[in-house]
């Protein structure tokens, strides 16, 4: 999203990318059940927005980091 905002134009290409991530992340978020508050999934989706690539990456380290604590 930053990188459009910058340069005023974005690729179909990365358009249909960033819709899939925002997607795989609220689906992996709906899986996840009522245990993450409504907040925090819209900010999970925002964030992948927002940051693309690097924000997907962030956000499977922490749901990674959370179903292995909720597994111990």
């Amino acid at each position: 999203m930053i990188l459009f905002v910058l340069t005023g134009q974005a690729p179909p290409i990365l358009i249909m990318t960033l819709v899939i991530m925002a997607y795989l992340t609220g689906y992996e978020l709906w899986k996840e059940g009522d245990d993450v508050p409504f907040l925090w999934k819209a900010w999970w989706v925002l964030f992948v927005v927002i940051l693309n690539v690097v924000g997907f990456g962030i956000f499977w380290i922490w749901l990674a980091r959370r179903r292995v604590r909720r597994a111990a």
